[in-house]
């Protein structure tokens, strides 16, 4: 019940600023609601996902140390991803259908540079996240505020036991839906602070301080990118190559560093 009176506050309160900062400086100025009607029921729309996505992650937060991952459905870890993707179909029915290219900045013609660009962008975003999430640790630990005894959430070494089609099968889903939610969408109106911020919130399920560190940094850097470029395709592949260097690379060599195997 807590975590349900906490999503429904967040609810109403990002409603509330929703709607005054549209009402008052045209914050939506890039949707065109082809009525007052529809104008209102994309309020409401809103309001609904947050208040879904709010009970979601208290909730996943609040259990992150006590899975029974022996029952948990490899299709529940798309849950969020299918949420997202109803908003955005919804939201695009409220403003008239409008071309899904300029809809979420999908640019044409530029899917080859911007597959360099975000080969590029996803590597070093990878750089900078263990470089800033090592600093951060360090400074933590120089504090005294580090955990002795600081293990990942089961849940990480559960997904990077996956077989490789259903890492994969992760990797798209995050990097195609994610992107057109937190950039295609909420950077475009929110701007690029707001949606960094969010994006790290919607991974608190983790219950992890530094990967947390490690996503915000990641979501920045690949937010910089939409804002400098104006276009979706590099950031799509920036998430993808990010989240395949993790879960193919980097996941697996901390856990058998770390001896942190796979749960039964």
């Amino acid at each position: 019940m807590p975590s349900l009176g906490i999503a429904l506050v967040t609810s109403l309160v990002l409603t509330l600023i929703l709607v005054l900062a549209n009402e008052r400086w045209n914050l939506l100025a890039s949707d065109r609601f082809p009525s007052a009607l529809a104008r209102w029921v994309a309020y409401g729309w809103f309001g609904l996902l947050v208040f879904i996505v709010s009970a979601l992650v208290s909730q996943s937060s609040a259990a992150a140390g006590a899975i029974d991952l022996s029952a948990v459905s490899f299709w529940s870890l798309f849950s969020l991803h299918v949420l997202l993707l109803l908003f955005l179909a919804g939201w695009w029915i409220l403003t008239g259908r409008p071309p899904v290219s300029r809809f979420i900045n999908l640019v044409p013609g530029t899917l080859k540079h911007s597959v360099v660009l975000g080969v590029g962008v996803g590597v070093a975003g990878w750089m900078l996240t263990i470089a800033i999430a090592l600093g951060v640790g360090a400074a933590l630990n120089a504090a005294g505020m580090l955990p002795d005894d600081l293990r990942p959430s089961p849940v990480i070494p559960w997904m990077a036991a996956l077989p490789v089609w259903k890492k994969s099968l992760i990797i798209l889903s995050a990097m195609t839906i994610e992107e057109a939610f937190f950039r295609g969408w909420m950077q475009k109106r929110f701007g690029l602070v707001v949606s960094t911020i969010l994006f790290a919130i919607s991974h608190a399920g983790y219950g992890q301080p530094l990967l947390l560190v490690g996503v915000t940094v990641v979501s920045a850097v690949i937010g910089y990118t939409f804002y400098r470029t104006r276009n979706l395709w590099p950031c799509i592949i920036a998430h993808g190559v990010f989240d395949a260097i993790q879960l193919f690379v980097v996941v697996p060599i901390v856990l058998q560093a770390s001896g942190v195997g796979a749960p039964p």
